[in-house]
């Protein structure tokens, strides 16, 4: 991700132009004229043109059914306001984030004569299965849960958006991960990119307390072990023995002491992905292919099991006893908070809310299993990140995909402010954080089937991990009932033609 640094370069391409002109005399107005409407965007922009026609929609209202953004897919987060991608308040506000949404909306009606509405919506899902039912073409565009958007294609509710005009989604404003990841059978229904930071927001990475980890007898620079590819589970593993006392003295470790690692047997999902598995994968064909039976697969959950059934590494949000906020979840945010937890596994819109902590905090990727593993991998969690997909009573799929494209392409200073300003300019507190984010944001992953539940198998994890069981049985228990649904679900793809 070069995104900062293309805004940087910009910035003094115009300061240099401004200087320019600044030399120049009363007597060229004609050339400071033209030198201060340089686009100078265009000029460090590495990607390709948009390639839409030009269209003028007369002030169409281009309808949008999105998720109210004070509504989580998490509920236990009390008041956290998700950035809006599509809606803004007051104009330019000097917020970064709503200010660029306000720009590239009006964008899109000084380009396409376009008007972007957005209706928030609790239940984005199932109102929209409401109104498709009913035949209501009031949307354009629907935003659900990208899990719920798999049920709703099911029901062949939606249009695969490879068959959408002027849709090009080899662009790099779109999310390759997802379309690489999720494309069964080659089609594809739902999609995120530059147009949404939602995908950013419910991407998975790993704060640590910067005190708590100088005070341990083994501190490591943890930023150059992710650079230099050895961030793994046992390195945290083995950093965080040392670390986990009881404080208060009363003989039980709880959660008004120090422990090295917060979570619960639900993470053990998240580190699967991050060790570069998955429940299921697409073959060349886009035909679904079981690999959570894996000897990798089942080597990584044995693994898992040991580590988080350690008590004396880590705590648990189910096993809390004593809670100030009657929440294991956001128990361990506050003790993550007040510097009772040396590492914490968080989404990354749980970042903002960490913004007055008092010690020094800074942000990791997810480790990898081993160091023979490639790359990073960062999960999304799908069953609440929103995806952007057509209702199939849309009846006007080239203004459709030209509006979709153009939204995206314009979508880029959205992008820059949530990056660059808001978590690099204001919440963040080193330099380090921004090679982490770009590690981060970079190394996104998704499984189909963990979207759609094949065999239940995610929860299967979670049981192995929670009992402290094996997983081979597990597997083996479900495998028949995974293997028929996934016939299932690839039949009702291929039967579906819009």
């Amino acid at each position: 991700m070069q995104k900062f640094f293309c805004l940087i370069t910009a910035l003094l391409i115009l300061i240099s132009v401004i200087a320019a002109c600044g030399d120049s005399n009363s007597g060229s107005n004609e050339t400071t004229t033209a030198a201060a409407n340089v686009d100078t965007t265009e000029s460090v922009d590495s990607r390709p043109p948009l390639n839409v026609p030009a269209k003028d929609y007369g002030g169409y209202q281009f309808n949008i059914l999105t998720v109210n953004t004070y509504v989580t897919g998490n509920n236990i987060n009390h008041g956290a306001n998700y950035y809006s991608d599509f809606i803004y308040v007051g104009e330019r506000a000097g917020e970064p984030i709503n200010d660029a949404v306000y720009d590239r909306n009006l964008k899109m009606m000084e380009e396409f004569g376009v008007e972007i509405v957005a209706a928030e919506a609790a239940d984005v899902y199932g109102q929209a299965r409401k109104l498709i039912q009913s035949g209501d073409n009031l949307y354009d565009v629907i935003t659900p849960p990208i899990d719920s958007s798999f049920q709703l294609a099911q029901e062949k509710f939606l249009y695969n958006l490879y068959n959408i005009p002027y849709l090009e989604l080899s662009n790099p404003w779109w999310d390759q991960a997802l379309i690489k990841n999720l494309s069964l059978n080659n089609k594809l229904y739902v999609i995120t990119g530059d147009i949404s930071i939602q995908d950013e927001e419910y991407n998975w990475c790993f704060g640590y307390n910067k005190e708590l980890l100088n005070q341990t007898s083994n501190a490591l620079d943890l930023h150059q072990l992710v650079r230099d590819g050895k961030w793994t589970l046992d390195v945290m593993y083995d950093l965080g023995k040392s670390v986990t006392r009881d404080l208060n003295g009363d003989g039980v470790l709880d959660n008004e002491d120090l422990f090295a690692y917060g979570n619960d047997y639900s993470a053990t999902h998240g580190f699967f992905s991050s060790a570069g598995e998955k429940i299921a994968m697409l073959d060349k064909d886009g035909y679904p292919q079981l690999t959570v039976g894996g000897e990798r697969a089942i080597t990584v959950i044995d693994r898992l099991t040991e580590i988080f059934n350690d008590t004396n590494f880590m705590i648990w949000a189910s096993k809390m006893s004593k809670t100030v906020t009657d929440n294991g979840w956001l128990e361990l945010r506050l003790m993550f908070r007040e510097g009772r937890l040396m590492l914490y596994t968080l989404s990354m819109y749980v970042v903002k809310v960490l913004r007055d902590m008092v010690d020094d905090f800074s942000l990791l990727p997810a480790p990898k299993f081993d160091e023979r593993q490639e790359n990073y991998y960062m999960s999304t969690t799908t069953v609440s990140c929103l995806g952007i997909c057509i209702p199939i009573t849309n009846m006007e799929l080239e203004r459709t995909g030209i509006i979709l494209e153009a939204m995206s392409y314009y979508s880029k200073p959205i992008k820059e402010a949530y990056y660059d300003i808001t978590l690099i300019g204001k919440i963040t507190r080193d330099e380090e954080s921004r090679d982490m984010l770009e590690i981060i944001f970079n190394s996104v992953s998704y499984d189909i089937g963990d979207v759609f539940g094949w065999g239940g198998y995610k929860n299967q994890i979670y049981t192995a991990t929670q009992k402290n069981t094996g997983f081979t049985a597990l597997y083996e228990a479900n495998r028949t009932r995974a293997e028929n649904e996934i016939v299932k679900s690839y039949d009702i793809f291929l039967e579906i033609d819009t």
